[in-house]
């Protein structure tokens, strides 16, 4: 439960992983991602009682019409 206060600045680091057969790619990607959106991605964590992700994204564009094309 939660995440090492010395491994939270680096979980979205590529690579970085403390599981045997893990690729640390997982939360790099989701960043790059949701920040290709516009969003962003936070992650709060207390080591022994758990953790919190936050994303937020902005709204979306309603869906394009024959004369917006």
């Amino acid at each position: 439960l939660g995440i090492p206060a010395s491994d939270l600045p680096h979980v979205f680091e590529p690579y970085f992983t403390t599981k045997r057969t893990g690729t640390g790619l997982g939360l790099a990607i989701a960043r790059r991602v949701i920040e290709a959106l516009g969003g962003s991605i936070r992650v709060e964590s207390r080591e022994g009682e758990g953790s919190r992700v936050e994303i937020e994204l902005p709204p979306a564009a309603g869906p394009a019409t024959k004369e917006a094309r």
